[in-house]
C-alpha cells in the first residue's frame, strides 16, 4: 500500500471527524440532535450497509470463513471475559470499572470507521469483513450490559434494584438481541447460506440509506469527542495502548494457530487496531465509572489511526 493511497483513505475520515468536532465545540447540535445522528448511523444506515455487504459474498467463500469467525469470537468475547476477570481482581477497578476497561480492550469502532477506512484501501469486500467484526462486537455488548446492570444493583445496599438481578440480566440480553448491528449481519449470512436472491430493487433501497453510514458515523464521533475534555492519566495511557495493541496481537496469534489467511483476515486485523468503540463512552457516562478516562481514550486512540492502519496493513501482508 503506497503512502498516497493511505493518505487518500484517511484524509476524508479525519476531515469529517474534524467537522464533527468543530460543530460540537460550536454547539451546532444539542445533545438530542447528536443522539439522533448516532441512532441514524448505528440503527439504520450501518445495519443496511452490513446486510447488503454480507449478501454480496459468494456462498462458497462464506462457508470457508469458519476459522475466521472463530478467531473473531475468541478475540472479542473471549478477550472481554478474560480481561474482566483479571481487571476485577484489582481493588481500584473492581465492578463497573473492570467492565469498562475490558470493553475498551475487546471492542473497537470498526463498525464506525471500518467502511470509511477499509473500502478505499482494500475494496468492496472489506464491507463484509466489517459485518463479521460487528457481529462479534455485538455479542460482547449484551454481556457487558448484564455485568454493568448487576453491579449497579449490587452497589446500593438495601435498594430494591438488588433483587432484580434476573430482570437486569434479561434486559441486557434483550438489548443485545434487539440491536440491528447484531441481527443484520446474521440475516445477511442466512440469506447467502440458504441461497435466497435479494431483488435488485431491495438491495438498491438499502444501499441508498447505507451509503450515508461513513459520513454520519464519523461525524457523530467528532461530536462525541467535542463533548468531553481531555484527561490524561495512567489508565488513559494503558487503555489506549491496550486498545490498539492487545486485540491485534491476540487476533494475529489466532490466525497463525488456525491457519487463517486471505483478504478477510488482513481486513479483520486492521479492524482490531481501530479506536475504542464510542458505546464505551456512553456506558461509562451512564454507570458513572471512568467516564472522563473513557472519553480521553476515545480521543487518543482515534488520533492513532494514522499510525495503526499502516502498521497493521504491513503486518497483514
Amino acid at each position: 500500500m503506497n503512502i498516497t493511497g493511505l493518505v487518500g483513505a484517511l484524509l476524508p475520515v479525519f476531515f469529517v471527524l474534524m467537522l464533527g468536532y468543530i460543530a460540537g465545540k460550536r454547539h451546532a447540535f444539542d445533545e438530542d440532535q447528536s443522539a439522533g445522528l448516532s441512532k441514524l448511523a448505528l440503527q439504520f444506515a450501518l445495519p443496511s450497509a452490513l446486510f447488503v455487504s454480507m449478501t454480496d459474498i459468494r456462498r462458497d467463500l462464506l462457508l470457508q470463513q469458519g476459522p475466521l469467525v472463530l478467531s473473531l469470537l475468541v478475540a472479542h468475547v473471549g478477550l472481554f471475559l478474560l480481561s474482566f476477570l483479571l481487571l476485577n481482581l484489582l481493588a481500584t477497578l473492581r465492578g463497573s470499572g473492570a467492565v469498562i476497561l475490558a470493553l475498551t480492550l475487546s471492542t473497537s469502532a470498526a463498525p464506525v470507521f471500518g467502511i470509511a477506512v477499509l473500502q478505499p484501501l482494500l475494496g468492496d469486500t472489506s464491507t463484509g469483513t466489517v459485518g463479521l467484526v460487528a457481529l462479534a462486537i455485538n455479542l460482547v455488548t449484551p454481556i457487558a450490559i448484564i455485568l454493568l446492570e448487576m453491579n449497579a444493583g449490587n452497589s446500593t445496599p438495601g435498594s430494591p434494584n438488588k433483587v432484580s438481578t434476573k430482570a437486569r440480566a434479561r434486559a441486557g440480553i434483550l438489548a443485545g438481541v434487539r440491536s440491528p448491528l447484531l441481527w443484520a449481519p446474521i440475516l445477511g449470512i442466512a440469506v447467502v447460506l440458504i441461497g435466497v436472491h435479494v431483488p435488485k430493487e431491495i438491495a438498491n433501497s438499502l444501499e441508498m440509506i447505507g451509503s450515508s453510514t461513513s459520513g454520519v458515523a464519523v461525524f457523530t464521533v467528532g461530536l462525541a469527542l467535542a463533548a468531553h475534555s481531555f484527561h490524561f492519566s495512567k489508565i488513559v495511557l494503558f487503555g489506549t495502548l491496550g486498545r490498539i495493541v492487545i486485540q491485534t496481537i491476540v487476533l494475529f496469534g489466532l490466525f497463525h494457530l488456525l491457519h487463517v489467511g486471505g483478504p478477510f483476515a488482513k481486513e479483520a486485523l486492521v479492524c482490531s487496531s481501530f479506536p475504542m468503540a464510542t458505546v464505551v463512552v456512553l456506558f461509562a457516562s451512564k454507570y458513572r465509572s471512568f467516564d472522563a478516562e473513557a472519553a480521553s481514550i476515545l480521543l487518543l486512540s482515534t488520533a492513532t489511526l494514522i499510525i495503526t492502519v499502516p502498521i497493521t496493513l504491513a503486518i497483514g501482508r
